[in-house]
């Protein structure tokens, strides 16, 4: 017998953000943010296909987005200032695996408006709840494990703000801005979290 693991996590809300999956209402958000903040996010961020639009792009999003609800194998959530509803970022759980892993790949982003706020250790302390809350309020996860460039430290900042422990560095891990791309790998459990917004 199959195992639903579909993911019915709907949004949550911290001091400043609004946390949920995209919608297709989302659109024109999304396509400012990434228009305002592209020279921004390009070095830590996968290339777009040549040819490929923002419109184009967030089509693919939000459906990567849905597919990962359906099967439980992703968790993409567009952060919101509660204050004006403007986009500020994404904060994603990736690569979700069950069974005897129970794990994700977590990454996070923050536009170029709205970076030196410690919007970032919110989102990230937020999506750490929404991973380590047991059901029905999270995904009840043992592990979220966190890779960041070696040159971008203003998330390893916020990995360390956010209590996740270095395990060592992955030689060219992930192709990013076009290069093969050497990260820091961090992790953290489930025990040692505490979580903030979601509890029951």
């Amino acid at each position: 017998m199959s195992v639903d693991h579909s993911i019915a996590f709907t949004e949550l809300r911290t001091e400043r953000l609004l946390l949920r999956p995209l919608r297709e209402e989302d659109r024109a958000a999304f396509i400012a943010y990434h228009e305002k903040s592209r020279e921004h996010l390009r070095p830590w961020s996968p290339r777009m296909p040549d040819g490929v639009t923002l419109d184009q792009f967030f089509t693919q999003q939000l459906e990567r987005s849905q597919r990962g609800l359906k099967d439980g194998t992703v968790l993409r959530l567009g952060a919101f200032m509660l204050a004006g509803n403007a986009l500020i970022g994404m904060f994603n759980l990736n690569n979700i695996v069950r069974g005897v892993f129970e794990c994700a790949d977590a990454g996070w982003q923050v536009g170029v408006e709205h970076t030196g706020h410690y919007l970032a250790t919110e989102g990230v302390w937020a999506l750490l709840d929404v991973a380590f809350a047991p059901p029905p309020l999270g995904l009840g996860l043992h592990r979220v494990q966190a890779n960041v460039i070696p040159q971008n430290t203003a998330s390893l900042r916020v990995a360390e703000k956010c209590g996740f422990r270095r395990e060592g560095l992955a030689e060219k891990m992930l192709r990013i801005n076009g290069a093969w791309q050497d990260h820091v790998m961090h992790a953290k459990l489930a025990t040692e979290h505490e979580c903030r917004w979601l509890r029951e």
